[in-house]
């Protein structure tokens, strides 16, 4: 029985669960079942049979054994720094000759990043979605790992990104704000990291959502009054270093009281006979000191830490941070003493100066708290937070409530922001925290204190990436572009991947932009899979070819980006950009560009299509009108290939055919094409003028049955001839007997004297000839200028040379491209589309 065990914590302290694996399934589909979300790679390690396994590298496409253990153990880290999801590796499958071109992942779908968007680009976090795995050269807008950090320094915000480039290495270039290079933006550092690298320190930052500039109110005006008593049955009343404790009297109700926050604010106010002093101008103007006794009310403000109760029931009053509010009379002078007539007083709570308590949304190990003075700072603004941490549940947890003072003098109109750094003693958590002003402001507000953001912060020390680039960027914004909503950083990225020479896989990975190199590179590396399993000559042969004929038509610059994405479909996405044909025929991935073909590689005739009722399928269009009158290709005008007019933005190509002939101008109804991982007008444009070609010269499809031998060796793609056996103009057969260039056949040739015919005729390796002219013929032969025929001898040989005769001026079609073919029980059902070498003629102009 193969099981997965899930371990909440390394030491098993918290606990685990258990789960029975279905070993038809791999190791992937059960980890897809079991955790349908995915598991955060960052803070989880997964051993199979008690080996530590790399999910970057390991292949988990692979089947359970019925006594593989599997562990996954969570480990108590920050969350959230890097998020991935181990690709989907699909099983393969057979795909279908020449589809229409679309983009996978594309704009309509969530699943995909900025990269692949030809408007609107912008940075955004892409949670539990595959790292965007790069091919050729692209603009890439980089995935946030985690949100921004932001500090103030100097009254300046600084502000880090930390973000994802894509899976492996790369080559980068021009990186940007936008348009703006960071190089040329004032105070901008940026630092690369390299699959594998480890990083010192990487800080992580959740503000509160509560947050929303929420004013520190001064004392002295924090509105109106919630409760009020008096109470004159005081038992003591003493201050001392500005805490006041006062006993009440057995019994006294002091119920309200009690059910307040610790550190509430509130006011008391106490009788007192002042003696002050001040100086005057006497009748002989000289200048004198006078004092004088006032009784008055004096107004108090501090917190209420505690309300006990001692062995006599007295209620006992704890009051800190006291301090003088004002006097109810007004002094000219200094107040010199201060008697309190401590028998009776008022107590009494306004409006809270206190914020309201936001519980932070992560754990972490510090707080910080930016706070702005929108109006300047003349004067001084002291403020006071007060945090705890608390439980899963928000419950405060006793003992770790804890009080930080900050304040700041300035004598400015300009504006300004700080960053208040508070590191809670109980050390890394989850924490509450309320802020509130503790002195007197001024009503001209330019002293106005506000909350900008609240932070939890922690850190990750030498944290080791994945198979990932990434990079570091930490900008300096003014108050009014600090918003990361609309992040543009972007780079020019060209992927370094796995090679072919001299037939052999080169691993020293190089920037390339090659379709075939992208091929290799994610069947060998992204998927796990062996090479062998890849026609790498033929593969390799259509790349050097393009690199002859002009590079530009080889590119596949692309960004996969959904797990979804199988591997079938990436091999057919990278070779549609290059107007290659791929397809799996149990043996190996082949290879076949869609371009002109030279050699015929079959025939298809009476002699090897197996007789139907219908004679096969013949499907015609007569009329390019009554389809498509033009092609529209959409591709990216990237300025990696012409700087002078590329925009990085989505682009087209228009065609309209009319009398027989392509015109670049708007189509009414345009065959539209989104050409994934094209990026240069030469190669969209390359592929506009062959699917406008195809309009104008591909008309008949052919759906036949032909013997398994003729059928088997044949690939999609190749060219070959093919004849209707129910059509009285077309002869064909077998060759039984050769004499110099007399053809002896199986049949009776009814030919007519009068008329004039061609021949095509196979030789010894299968291919068919070119048209060849028919000099003489009679009831049972015909003679043409072909020396490669044969006949069979029935031991070796079963079947001699083939061959297809038509008028010499039939204009009948007879090459096709081998499109399709199915195994049928001992036979092969076909599909042909018309070949016609007018298609390909672009090719050869350009």
């Amino acid at each position: 029985m193969s099981t997965l065990i899930y371990y909440n914590d390394p030491k098993n302290i918290l606990g685990h669960k258990k789960y029975i694996l279905d070993t038809s399934l791999t190791i992937q589909q059960n980890l897809i079942n079991i955790f349908p979300s995915g598991i955060p790679a960052n803070n989880h390690k997964i051993y199979l049979n008690n080996q530590e396994i790399n999910p970057f590298e390991f292949n988990l496409n692979i089947a359970l054994c019925e006594f593989d253990l599997i562990k996954i153990v969570h480990h108590q880290q920050a969350v959230g720094i890097i998020t991935a999801i181990v690709a989907v590796v699909a099983a393969i499958v057979a795909i279908a000759l020449a589809p229409k071109a679309t983009i996978p992942n594309g704009i309509d779908e969530q699943k995909d990043s900025s990269n692949n968007q030809l408007q609107g680009q912008t940075n955004r976090a892409r949670v539990y979605q595959a790292i965007p795995d790069i091919y050729g050269c692209v603009r890439v807008y980089p995935d946030l790992l985690k949100p921004a950090n932001s500090e103030y320094i100097d009254n300046v915000k600084h502000i880090e990104h930390f973000m994802c480039i894509g899976v492996g290495s790369y080559s980068l270039d021009k990186l940007k704000y936008d348009e703006t290079l960071l190089n040329k933006i004032f105070g901008t550092q940026y630092q690369i990291y390299e699959p594998y690298a480890v990083i010192p320190k990487i800080r992580y930052a959740y503000a509160s959502d509560e947050v929303d500039g929420q004013e520190l109110v001064p004392p002295n005006l924090s509105g109106g009054i919630i409760f009020s008593e008096n109470y004159t049955n005081v038992v003591s009343f003493k201050t001392e270093q500005n805490v006041t404790t006062i006993t009440l009297a057995a019994n006294t109700d002091v119920t309200y009281l009690t059910k307040l926050e610790p550190s509430t604010q509130l006011n008391y106010y106490v009788n007192a006979d002042i003696t002050s002093e001040y100086t005057i101008k006497n009748n002989k103007n000289k200048y004198v000191t006078t004092t004088i006794n006032t009784n008055t009310d004096v107004m108090y403000r501090g917190n209420l830490i505690s309300v006990t109760q001692n062995e006599y029931k007295q209620p006992i009053l704890t009051i800190a941070n006291v301090f003088i509010v004002k006097y109810f009379t007004e002094f000219k002078g200094t107040v010199i003493t201060t008697k309190l007539n401590t028998n009776s007083f008022k107590l009494e709570q306004t409006g809270d100066v206190y914020t309201e308590t936001f519980i932070l949304p992560e754990q972490g190990s510090e707080i910080w708290v930016d706070v702005t003075f929108q109006r300047g700072l003349k004067g001084y603004a002291q403020t006071r937070f007060i945090y705890w941490a608390v439980d899963e549940q928000g419950n405060e947890i006793a003992n770790t409530r804890e009080t930080y003072d900050w304040n700041l003098r300035a004598d400015t109109y300009e504006p300004q922001f700080r960053t208040i750094k508070i590191k809670p003693r109980y050390g890394y958590g989850h924490y509450a925290i309320k802020c509130g002003r503790t002195n007197k402001g001024k009503s001209d507000l330019t002293d106005q204190i506000k909350l900008e953001n609240i932070y939890i912060v922690g850190y990750n020390y030498n944290f080791q990436m994945p198979n990932v680039t990434s990079i570091v960027i930490t900008t300096k914004a003014t108050p009014q572009a600090t918003s990361i909503k609309e992040l543009k950083f972007n780079v020019e990225a060209t992927r370094k991947t796995l090679t072919s020479k001299n037939n052999s896989i080169d691993k020293s990975l190089i920037a390339t932009r090659s379709f075939a190199d992208a091929v290799l590179h994610s069947y060998v590396e992204i998927f796990n899979r062996d090479a062998s399993e890849l026609d790498l000559d033929d593969l390799y042969l259509i790349d050097a070819k393009l690199q002859t004929e002009n590079p530009a038509l080889g590119y596949f610059d692309f960004s996969f980006d959904d797990a979804d994405i199988s591997l079938g479909e990436r091999i057919q996405t990278i070779c549609n950009a290059a107007r290659v044909i791929t397809y799996n025929d149990g043996i190996k991935w082949r290879f076949v560009r869609d371009e002109k073909k030279s050699i015929v590689s079959a025939m298809f005739s009476s002699a090897n299509l197996i007789s139907s009722s219908d004679g096969g399928t013949i499907q015609y269009n007569p009329s390019q009108s009554e389809s498509y009158d033009g092609v529209e290709v959409e591709y990216i005008h990237a300025r990696k290939d012409d700087r002078a007019n590329g925009t990085d933005k989505k682009a087209y190509i228009r065609l309209r055919v009319s009398n027989s002939e392509v015109i670049e101008e708007d189509a009414k109804n345009p065959y539209k094409i989104q050409l994934a991982g094209c990026r240069n007008r030469i190669q969209a444009m390359n592929r506009a003028q062959m699917e406008a070609r195809r309009i104008l010269y591909q008309r008949l499809t052919i759906e036949d049955e032909a013997l398994y031998g003729d059928v088997a060796l044949i690939n999609k793609g190749d060219r070959v001839r093919w004849s209707d056996t129910y059509d009285e103009a077309v002869v064909s057969g077998e060759i039984i007997a050769i004499n110099e260039h007399q053809f002896t056949v199986n049949q009776t040739l009814e030919l007519d004297k009068s008329k004039t015919y061609r021949v095509t005729i196979t030789n010894k390796q299968g291919y068919p000839s070119d048209w060849l002219d028919i000099t003489s013929f009679d009831d049972s032969s015909f003679t043409a200028n072909f020396n490669d025929a044969f006949v069979a001898d029935g031991i070796n040989i079963q079947c001699g040379s083939t061959f297809l005769i038509t008028e010499q001026k039939t204009g009948e079609i007879n090459d096709f491209i081998l499109t399709e073919k199915q195994y049928n029980d001992e036979s092969f059902k076909i599909t042909l589309s018309q070949y016609n070498e007018r298609i390909y003629e672009y090719d050869a102009a350009n």
